[in-house]
């Protein structure tokens, strides 16, 4: 696992859908973008139907054309078209 600082948070919205991005950067300064398409997972545990949500309370909202270029560069080869 490689250790990195969260950068900024984002709240990406790309036609009808959202999802959470993350830039993080490593120690020696290399970009790692993170991408949670799922915002909400469900799960069992124990036969116990639980939730659990991503913490979106510090992203900003944003459209998918506003983000850095060099973040839509990244997710452009990630997404689907």
């Amino acid at each position: 696992m490689i250790k990195t600082d969260l950068e900024k948070k984002y709240l990406v919205k790309k036609g009808g859908e959202k999802f959470l991005v993350e830039i993080r950067r490593t120690n020696d300064g290399r970009m790692v973008v993170v991408v949670e398409k799922r915002l909400k997972h469900i799960f069992t545990k124990n036969d116990e139907e639980m939730e659990w949500e991503q913490d979106t309370k510090n992203a900003e909202e944003i459209e998918y054309e506003k983000l850095p270029e060099e973040v839509r560069r990244t997710l452009s080869k990630m997404l689907p078209r």
